[in-house]
């Protein structure tokens, strides 16, 4: 019997760790998505400080991302750049 005791205790304490291990991975996922939701957080707001620096309206800005997402806007095409995607009305 004295082996089996042994292996008892000895799975005892190997949940023991696993759980202690469980509690620590689940702190570092907490901190990890904080940290995730900082680097958004500061992404987003450098973002905001670009489009302010345009000084766009709301209409101009999403001209101005439609014809970038159409690729109009790429060199050699007819409209000559990003002076003429931002044009005004």
């Amino acid at each position: 019997m004295k082996r089996l005791e042994k292996a008892i205790a000895e799975r005892e304490k190997a949940r023991e760790r696993m759980e202690a291990s469980k509690a620590r991975y689940e702190e570092d996922l907490k901190k990890y998505r904080a940290a995730q939701d900082v680097v958004t957080e500061a992404e987003n707001m450098e973002y905001v400080r670009i489009v302010r620096e345009l000084h766009m309206t709301i209409p101009e800005f999403e001209r101005l991302k439609e014809k970038l997402k159409a690729g109009s806007m790429l060199p050699g095409k007819e409209d000559g750049g990003f002076g003429k995607a931002i044009e005004k009305g």
